[in-house]
């Protein structure tokens, strides 16, 4: 029987507590009575700072050659948890187990020497990592290759732009074969070229046994790059499960605290303009009529479509979208060839007369990344009103030059903001309507998720070279 594999983090049971104080001056106050109530043996009934409880009880733990994205709002407690693992901050309770090197890139430029050149920083950074000069050496070839930025090298530090200190940065911390690379929202600076070199480089370290713990806003990225997730709310752990999953649960916050941010208490409902306006109403019913042959026909897989879409599901009760189904050749199934014609069908009753709305929809991959987008704005049908006590189903008819594998329909209605750069309102979103599937192209493979409808001239072009 095999040695059980140590945890490269564990963590359990950590809390960080931080003292807010009004002013410096009762900083200084209070580290004098600290003092002395400890000489004395009493405590202030009345101390100068309130208590800010940063992260209270957060337990997981990770195995080698797992990437794990931790998602949650500003304040969640992301960047906290991601400095007590890298052992720069200590917690105020709990216990945290690390084994093996970990490299982090926190805060940009952190563990640089703005004086010192680009190569001086980088065996002051290995050194601080255990490395020796002769051990720096073999790697340094690779740093300055992965960096790529040429004679700046050998120039200070303080004369780099934000994204040649990240180039060097994360290309020292991943050549230095650590055990837990963390990242905190590094890669969001430099040029997307950049970004996707990097992306290669954490997803061929984690295949070597790496850990990876990741912070991004970037769903996408996290969907795309780690196995699971950990969503973080309030600085207590909501949820931990596939990276899917929880990056949905993520979004659904981010959609209730926009609804949220559109309803102003100060404006009484009645004076608001009629995007803002739609906030209450009763629940929506969920059910089809199926009196007549059509609603029949909408209903079908509608049981199947309403257990799918109460995973995540944000809506307000001013419209609901009872049903969603896809048609190849005119019959409802999940089972597509290389640029079928496919209809989709969304079947909406509204509960209140609406105008000013858009309905979209998003073909992503079961693992997030979304791959299609289209709505009625692009229809340019964004003119409609919606009547209250009606229904309308809104149908598409297109193509599906699709790669082979499996898909997912994301579905929501929503008002566009009121005024420019205000939120969106959103009326109904289900991230996960529908499932189909994509074929192998029988005439040979297709890269990328899509291709695009695209037309081909070739000429003959004669002209003196010399």
């Amino acid at each position: 029987m095999g040695v059980p594999m140590t945890p490269p983090i564990r963590l359990d049971a950590i809390s960080k507590c931080y003292r807010i104080f009004r002013n410096p001056q009762d900083r200084f106050k209070q580290a004098l009575l600290d003092r002395f109530q400890g000489v004395l043996g009493k405590k202030s009934a009345n101390p100068l700072y309130r208590e800010h409880w940063a992260l209270r009880d957060v337990s997981f733990e990770l195995q080698p050659g797992e990437a794990v994205g931790i998602l949650g709002r500003n304040g969640a407690g992301k960047s906290t948890l991601l400095q007590i693992i890298a052992g720069t901050v200590e917690p105020t309770s709990g216990t945290v187990q690390t084994t093996g090197r970990i490299t982090a890139l926190l805060e940009l430029g952190s563990g640089f020497n703005p004086e010192f050149t680009g190569r001086e920083n980088v065996f002051l950074n290995a050194q601080i990592l255990g490395l020796s000069r002769e051990e720096t050496l073999v790697h340094f070839d690779d740093i300055a290759e992965f960096a790529d930025i040429g004679d700046f090298i050998d120039q200070p530090v303080k004369t780099y732009s934000s994204g040649m200190m990240m180039r060097l940065a994360f290309a020292v911390q991943t050549a230095l074969e650590p055990k837990v690379m963390i990242v905190d929202e590094a890669l969001s600076v430099g040029d997307m070229f950049f970004q996707a070199k990097c992306m290669a480089r954490l997803s061929k370290l984690v295949e070597s046994g790496v850990t990876l713990l990741f912070v991004s806003h970037d769903i996408s990225t996290v969907r795309q790059l780690c196995q699971r997730a950990i969503l973080l709310d309030g600085g207590v752990v909501r949820s931990i499960g596939t990276a899917a999953t929880v990056s949905d649960q993520y979004v659904k916050l981010q959609l209730e605290d926009r609804n949220q941010s559109a309803r102003d208490p100060s404006v009484k409902k009645d004076a608001l303009p009629d995007a803002a306006a739609y906030m209450y109403s009763a629940e929506p019913s969920g059910t089809i009529d199926t009196a007549s042959p059509v609603m029949q026909d909408i209903a079908f897989g509608q049981e199947a479509f309403q257990k799918r879409a109460q995973h995540h599901r944000v809506r307000n009760g001013d419209a609901e979208i009872v049903n969603v189904q896809m048609l190849r050749n005119g019959v409802p199934g999940a089972d597509f060839e290389f640029e079928d014609m496919a209809t989709i069908r969304v079947f909406v009753q509204f509960a209140k007369s609406l105008n000013n709305l858009n309905l979209s929809i998003k073909i992503r991959t079961l693992q997030g990344t979304d791959v299609v987008f289209f709505d009625t704005r692009l229809q340019e049908e964004m003119w409609r009103r919606y009547e209250a006590a009606t229904s309308y189903l809104f149908e598409w008819v297109m193509k599906l030059p699709l790669l082979h594998g499996n898909y997912a329909l994301a579905v929501g209605l929503a008002h566009p903001p009121v005024v420019p750069g205000a939120d969106w309102f959103f009326v109904d979103i289900v991230p996960h309507a529908y499932e189909f599937r994509m074929a192998p192209r029988k005439n040979g493979m297709i890269d990328g998720f899509v291709t695009l409808s695209a037309s081909l001239t070739i000429k003959e072009v004669v002209a003196d070279l010399a």
